[in-house]
């Protein structure tokens, strides 16, 4: 190890060297700037950490130099190319193992100025988890290649901005897979009454954003683009953004929200399936479900599933209903294989179950479904006071009716809406015109 003093920094350089893989091969030497830190002391700020690693494509010397760098804290630049191709030996706190743990404040970027544009990290099982209690995070401008279970997890942080990331290929765990993952359930669990998770580890504003996530998967795959589930509670709620992202190729949600106290805004995404479609009877692209303000809003959505819906809005629970969701100004395309016969979740636009005073209108909506727009029982819940207003469906082929509206549904208001209505609600109003 080499420390000098040059100004104002202290420089600390750090050689590692390859361990022989067998008595017969030659020991290779690399050389490796592991860490560069600054101790910022102008105007009396508080000294500030700023970590380079170079990486070297050898598994043994690239995770444990990441791993290094992020226990420093402060700023970690990442260049070059890193192979995370070896076992796992971080336990999470919801189940398995991952790479690199996160625990304290940190930003996490990829170097400028990389020949293919980014710094990648290629392999891994989770190559990077949150646990950073009260603490906020960063990750950005890097290239997952073939990451196995998820890209990224997340179980406690303060404050997180993943940004500006391309996933390419995710290798399914047992048959599940996520580009992103924020979830304080233990075991893969949904949350429920008696299994909330632990929603008080994530608060803040959460932002994911201008990433391009590519997920994969087979039938028999569950896969997810962004998965968000059991994060903030009163008094520590979560301020969520997903926008500007690339999502495409899941067989499962593309974005997907499950109990959230605080407001999610998931706007101007572009979402696109593919024809594979996973174990589940019916997906949804956009899914949010359960408790939390919703806007969804200026998203491009093409879904090549038989059986599905855009856009689901919806709780089965009575306890947590969905309140309050606003979606609109949405593009969706509902393109499903030829002689599909549709089942009774099939929509271009659903609200359902436990859900009262939501709000859809001025989207547009093509293609092929059950219906375009659909307010449905679910689960022994029924709608109240969900308000559709000028969607427009003139490029949609329903099988049953452009609107529908299912038995037991209360106080549904259709307002300036084309296309045919299939009415079996209670005290519904359809006017013309707005």
């Amino acid at each position: 190890m080499k420390i000098s003093r040059i100004s104002d920094q202290q420089t600390i350089e750090i050689y590692l060297t390859t361990p022989a893989r067998s008595k017969n091969m030659k020991r290779v030497g690399i050389t490796l700037c592991l860490l560069i830190f600054t101790a910022s002391v102008a105007m009396g700020g508080t000294p500030t950490a700023r970590t380079l690693v170079v990486g070297t494509g050898h598994p043994e010397v690239d995770v444990p130099a990441v791993q290094a760098a992020v226990d420093q804290g402060g700023e970690v630049i990442l260049k070059g190319h890193f192979s995370f191709d070896r076992s796992p030996t971080v336990p999470k706190a919801t189940g398995s193992f991952a790479m690199v743990r996160i625990s304290k404040a940190v930003v996490i970027s990829g170097a400028h100025g990389e020949d293919d544009g980014m710094t990648s990290i290629e392999g891994g099982k989770t190559p990077f988890y949150v646990e950073a209690l009260g603490a906020p995070v960063t990750i950005q401008r890097l290239r997952f290649i073939r990451p196995q279970g998820q890209a990224i997890a997340v179980y406690a942080v303060s404050g997180l901005v993943i940004a500006s990331c391309r996933i390419e290929g995710v290798e399914t765990n047992n048959g599940f897979g996520d580009g992103i993952d924020i979830d304080t359930v233990a075991g893969g669990m949904l949350p429920s009454l008696t299994n909330p998770g632990k929603p008080e580890n994530v608060s803040g504003t959460l932002l994911i954003a201008n990433n391009d996530i590519d997920v994969g998967g087979t039938a028999l795959d569950d896969t997810l683009g962004v998965n968000v589930s059991s994060v903030g509670i009163p008094g520590a709620e979560v301020e969520a953004y997903v926008s500007g992202n690339h999502i495409r190729n899941t067989t499962e949600p593309a974005i997907d929200f499950r109990r959230v106290a605080g407001r999610v805004h998931i706007e101007r995404n572009v979402l696109t399936t593919g024809s594979v479609s996973g174990p589940a009877v019916n997906s949804e692209v956009i899914r949010v479900v359960n408790i939390g303000s919703y806007m969804i809003a200026h998203n491009l959505i093409h879904c090549g599933w038989a059986q599905a819906q855009g856009i689901g809005v919806f709780s089965q629970i009575a306890a947590w209903p969905m309140v309050g969701a606003i979606v609109e100004d949405n593009d969706v395309t509902m393109s499903p294989p030829e002689n599909t016969a549709f089942g009774p979740d099939s929509a271009g636009i659903s609200i359902r179950g436990f859900a009262q005073d939501n709000l859809v209108q001025n989207n547009t909506i093509r293609g092929r479904a059950r219906a375009a727009l659909a307010v449905d029982d679910y689960r022994g819940g029924t709608p109240d006071k969900t308000t559709l207003i000028r969607n427009r469906v003139d490029d949609f082929e329903a099988s049953l009716a452009d609107v529908f509206v299912d038995v037991g549904v209360t106080n549904t208001v259709i307002r300036g809406q084309r296309g045919t209505v299939e009415d079996l609600g209670v005290n519904t109003v359809i006017r013309e015109n707005p």
